[in-house]
């Protein structure tokens, strides 16, 4: 059997899930701009690699001299 709940935690309870919706309504927003300006940084990579595909190859090959 379910305990009773008085109306103050039913509307305390009913405000909570609301900020908790709201809350990650927010951080999927974030997240979806976050998935747009990489998707963006990604493009222009790629139109500039298409652009100059010897800067391209000499760039990769420098970065793994860098790191290796």
């Amino acid at each position: 059997m379910p305990f009773p709940i008085d109306a103050e935690s039913e509307e305390t309870y009913e405000e909570a899930r609301s900020v908790l919706g709201s809350l990650i309504t927010r951080l999927i927003a974030i997240v979806q701009q976050l998935i747009r300006w990489v998707s963006s940084v990604v493009s222009q990579i790629v139109k500039w690699a298409g652009e100059h595909p010897l800067a391209m190859t000499l760039l990769v090959a420098n970065f793994c001299i860098w790191v290796g």
